[in-house]
């Protein structure tokens, strides 16, 4: 599975809880966190994710953070 396809589903998977590029960098094991970056940014302009700057509902802090809309 593609970055982008394993990132989308962990998004998925969250069911409406925003999180934030660190934090899907740290539960993907991914090697830079720019890699997410791309991806969240492009997902962010699609009409089924909201991508703002919000808590992460991983690491609680208040960051730019990407979630499925319900």
């Amino acid at each position: 599975m593609t970055i982008a396809g394993q990132i989308e589903q962990l998004i998925g998977n969250l069911g409406g809880s925003p999180i934030c590029d660190d934090c899907i960098t740290d539960q993907l094991n991914l090697s830079v966190r720019s890699q997410a970056n791309v991806v969240t940014r492009e997902l962010g302009h699609r009409d089924e994710y909201d991508r703002a700057k919000t808590s992460c509902g991983q690491c609680g802090a208040l960051k730019t953070a990407i979630q499925i809309r319900k």
